[in-house]
């Protein structure tokens, strides 16, 4: 799975937002982790550090406030920043 970061991407675009009610659209972070998929972060060079660390925390061990799910990577999931 590939996903192109821009200097406004967020956290919300990585994991994902409510789009209404009872409605949730699943970023790619979780749909790789759950898949157990290679995630390719084109354009990573557009985060900042902070961004990164959050992003290398929440792809070991990912709880959805809004879905109550905790989220754990599958076998074969890899992140790659490039």
């Amino acid at each position: 799975m590939r996903h192109v970061c821009t200097p406004g991407t967020d956290l919300d675009e990585l994991i994902g937002r409510e789009e209404g009610p009872d409605r949730f659209r699943y970023g790619p972070i979780p749909e790789a982790m759950r898949r157990g998929e290679e995630l390719v972060l084109e354009g990573s060079a557009h985060l900042s550090a902070v961004m990164l660390a959050k992003i290398g925390l929440v792809a070991e061990n990912l709880f959805l406030v809004e879905t109550e799910e905790r989220i754990l990577p599958g076998e074969g999931f890899r992140l790659v920043l490039v």
